[in-house]
This record gives C-alpha cells, sequence and structure tokens, in this order.
C-alpha cells in the first residue's frame, strides 16, 4: 500500500473502553464484508494531524496495511477524508467516519471489489457506530486535557500565591515604612529624595514580580500571542541597556560591543526587550560585588547572538538544572538574601524559543556566568 510511514507500528485504541469497542466493531465489519470464499480484512484509521493511525484492525489484517499512512501520500484516503464520501481502489474501499459532519477516520476494506449494494450500506452504517465511538473518544480526551488544566492552573495558584506572601512583602514592606516617615514629617529635608528613590525602587521590582507572575500565567494556560515583526536586534538591545541604566549602581559598569550596521531579525520587540533586561537585571543581581557586565553581539549568516557577562557569583553545579525551570532559583550561601520569584529566565528562554531562538547559560572564564542567546536572522 502506498503512504505507509513505519509498517508493524500500531499505536492501539485509545482507551480500553473504546478500543473494545472499535476492534468488536471493525471485526464485524470484516464479517459483513467477507464472502463464503472470500476474506476481506478491516481497519479502523483515525486522523491525527496529517497522519492516518490504526487503532483497531480485524484479527487477519495484515500488520503492513495498519499504517499509519500520511494522508497526502495516498490518493484513496486523501479523497475520502476531504470529500466525506466512499472511495475505492483496486485494493480497498474506504468508508468515511464522521462525527457531527466532520471526517475524523476511515474505515477500510481490503481487497473489497465485489462487494454488493447491502453490503456497503452495512458498512456504511457500521462506519456511522464508529464515528460516534471516535467522537466520544475525543470528547472525552479533551474533558481529560480540560482537567488536567485546572490542575495546573490550582498549581501555578499556589505557587503564586506562595511568591506573593514571601516575595511581595518585602518591597511592600519597604514602601509602606518609607511612606509613613514622609507622611509623619520624619524625614529631614535632605533624606526624603532617598526616601522617594527607595519607593520608587521597590514598586518597579512589585511591577516587575507581578509582571512576571501573569506573563507565566498567560503562557501556561493560553499560550503568548506574538507580535512579530522586521527588527534590529542592535536597537532592541540598546533598549534594553537604556532601560537598566538607572537600576544600575555605581559598583557596575556596562561594557558594550556591537559590530556596526543593523542585524535583522524576526520578533516581538517588547518581549525581546523585557527578555534583555531580565538576563541584564540577573547579571546585576547576581554580581552583587560589582564588576564588568559585558553585552556582546555577534552574528553569521544564519544566526545573531547577544553573549551577557558578569564576574559574579557563578552557577552552582548541583542546582545548575534550576536554571530555566519555572521557579527555580538557584539559592546558596552566597544568593540566599537574592531575593525573586525564580521565574524571569524561565519566561526569558521560553519567549526567545517562541520566537525560533534559545538562551544557554556557561560559566565565565574566571568567575561569573554567561547568558547566549541566539535568534535566526531574517
Amino acid at each position: 500500500m502506498p503512504g505507509l510511514v513505519s509498517p508493524g507500528d500500531d499505536p492501539g485504541p485509545i482507551d480500553d473502553a473504546s478500543g473494545k469497542l472499535f476492534l468488536e466493531t471493525v471485526r464485524l465489519a470484516s464479517r459483513v464484508a467477507s464472502e463464503p470464499d472470500r476474506a476481506r480484512d478491516a481497519c479502523l484509521l483515525v486522523l491525527e494531524g496529517d497522519l492516518l493511525n490504526c487503532v483497531a484492525a480485524s484479527d487477519g489484517a495484515a500488520t503492513a496495511a495498519r499504517g499509519p499512512y500520511r494522508v497526502t501520500e495516498h490518493p484513496t484516503f486523501e479523497r475520502a477524508t476531504t470529500t466525506g464520501d466512499m472511495v475505492e481502489d483496486s485494493s480497498q474501499i474506504a468508508f468515511p467516519v464522521r462525527a457531527n459532519g466532520v471526517v475524523l477516520g476511515l474505515l477500510v476494506i481490503t481487497d473489497g471489489d465485489g462487494l454488493d449494494d447491502d453490503r456497503r450500506g452495512s458498512l456504511l452504517l457500521l462506519a456511522s457506530i464508529l464515528g460516534l465511538g471516535v467522537g466520544q473518544a475525543a470528547s472525552v480526551d479533551e474533558l481529560r486535557q480540560e482537567a488536567e488544566r485546572s490542575r495546573r492552573l490550582e498549581r501555578l495558584k499556589g505557587e503564586f500565591l506562595n511568591i506573593a506572601a514571601h516575595e511581595l512583602r518585602s518591597p511592600l514592606g519597604i514602601i509602606r515604612g518609607y511612606a509613613s516617615m514622609l507622611s509623619e514629617g520624619m524625614l529631614a529635608d535632605a533624606d526624603r529624595g532617598v526616601a522617594l528613590t527607595r519607593i520608587v525602587e521597590k514598586a518597579e521590582e512589585m511591577a516587575r514580580q507581578i509582571s512576571e507572575m501573569l506573563e507565566t500565567a498567560r503562557l501556561e494556560t493560553l499560550g503568548l500571542e506574538l507580535e512579530l515583526e522586521p527588527l534590529d536586534l542592535v536597537e532592541v538591545l540598546d533598549d534594553a541597556v537604556r532601560a537598566m541604566r538607572p537600576v544600575i549602581g555605581p559598583e557596575h559598569r556596562f561594557v558594550v560591543e556591537t559590530k556596526r550596521g543593523a542585524i535583522g531579525v524576526v520578533g516581538d520587540r517588547r518581549r525581546l526587550t523585557t527578555m534583555l533586561t531580565n538576563l541584564i537585571d540577573n547579571a546585576i543581581k547576581y554580581s552583587p560585588a560589582g564588576g564588568q557586565i559585558e553585552i556582546g553581539v555577534e552574528h553569521d549568516d544564519r544566526v545573531a547572538s547577544i553573549a551577557i557577562r558578569d564576574h559574579g557569583i557563578g552557577i552552582n553545579a548541583d542546582q545548575a538544572h534550576l536554571l530555566f525551570t519555572r521557579f527555580g532559583r538557584l539559592v546558596t550561601p552566597e544568593t540566599s538574601h537574592i531575593r525573586g520569584t525564580g521565574l524571569g529566565l524561565y519566561l526569558a528562554r521560553e519567549t526567545v524559543r517562541l520566537q525560533g531562538g534559545d538562551i544557554v547559560a556557561t560559566a565565565t572564564p574566571g568567575g561569573g556566568t554567561t547568558f547566549t542567546v541566539t535568534l535566526p536572522l531574517v
């Protein structure tokens, strides 16, 4: 049979209950199609994307006849699934299996020439019964997926509440403390500017944490809708560095090295800028003793890369597997005082992967960490 993808593969029934129904109905189809001197076999092929996978076959069906088949490589099956009509060729007849007017698969009878109208009518009826079963199995599978999504959301909600209780309490406490001192006139004129600066810093810290939580929830439940457009990656990096300059203290220094000329990529400008600011913020936080934050941009014929290097604490090898995980934080005696949701790096990598790129982390020679972002060129 043409279009065979991997002979002998049999994905088995969708589940036990559906599988028994499918198998018994397909065996009945085989008996209906057969004649005293001529046995005919039957298979139920269910559409999964552009593949037809066998989920039940009569006892005599040849292993190779079970598929899976790529629909576009088998003209008979493609015509039957596209038109919803019974289609036959020299070696088989394909009866469409439908539910709610949609073709979900095919009941295939091998060696189908010579079938009379009565047998064909009975097989069409059996295909309709199979359609009800396949449709029900799909509905059950969707319900299971929805239940798993609900469980995942409940776990996510619990994790978010835990973050809100621990990570947001500290900056909120500082904001309230300074606001109270300002309202009660407890600060000298010289200290009011410092207090206001601290309030703004902590408010921005809370805003970033809340934004990370909301973005993670959106990613986990609905997926991210990207606004893709042609971009100059150098301009995006300039925006990120400009946004982080007010955050950097006197103990740190940015060293940015870029090649001349634009570097064209396709991406979501806002999310790429956020991803780069997250990486730069991470480099600042994890080099508390200060030092250079080195940012370099390169490209070859296929990809552009941005490397962000710090000379700070580095990565604990035993915890490196947590680096890009959701809520994953590398907590050591050197990092226990550094606050964060554990979502920044997770979101950074997931976002750039959705745009065809990736992020990897390596040790910086001499100490610290280098995060390298790669994106395909236009």
